[in-house]
């Protein structure tokens, strides 16, 4: 990290990028999947695998991009007000992974190969249950609302792929403070044994 910049502007950088991540990405696959696979059942989404992400490195600012991404899906697939509360009220219920985390702690998400794959889905079913839930409560019949959960299979897949490749990422899973400290400390090690 730049010595000039601070810690909120790195931190404001770091979601900006994340943020573009996940708006071109899911873009891509909703504009791709309705023009070129319109009549499929299943679904792919990069959204929590972002999300997870995202939760590992800043906590709880991952409710914006649990909520963005109900969003990308719903402006670009011009959805009723319902789809827009089903899944970006029911994405937020990601959040309950939170404290879930601060249980095995991010250092065990980040050495544990195993443990992040199955952080990443504890994530990814929960949103599908927060979508599954509120169908429920705004009166959809129950059977609509099991496919939340098998039309997103393929979400449940890439998310596993995607949190195995980012824990592979040297920081890329890891409370960013601790990150940056990390640095810090290696690099005064470095100093030291050049001196």
């Amino acid at each position: 990290m730049n010595r000039q910049r601070s810690f909120e502007q790195y931190r404001t950088i770091d979601l900006s990028f994340l943020f573009v991540i996940l708006l071109v990405f899911e873009s891509i696959i909703v504009l791709a999947s309705g023009t070129w696979f319109p009549n499929q059942a299943y679904t792919v989404s990069i959204a929590a695998a972002v999300t997870a992400i995202v939760m590992v490195r800043w906590g709880a600012w991952s409710a914006v991009y649990a909520a963005a991404a109900g969003v990308i899906l719903c402006v670009i697939s011009k959805a009723s007000w319902q789809q827009y509360v089903i899944y970006c009220g029911g994405n937020l219920l990601s959040l309950a992974a939170l404290p879930v985390m601060k249980l095995i702690t991010w250092e065990r998400i980040r050495k544990d190969a195993v443990t992040a794959v199955l952080f990443g889905i504890l994530v990814q079913l929960l949103m599908q249950a927060g979508r599954a839930g509120i169908a429920i409560c705004l009166g959809y019949p129950a059977k609509d609302c099991i496919g939340f959960f098998s039309t997103d299979s393929l979400s449940m897949l890439f998310t596993m792929v995607l949190i195995w490749i980012a824990r592979r990422q040297d920081g890329m899973l890891e409370d960013q403070r601790a990150y940056i400290h990390r640095l810090k400390e290696e690099e005064r090690a470095e100093r030291g044994l050049q001196e």
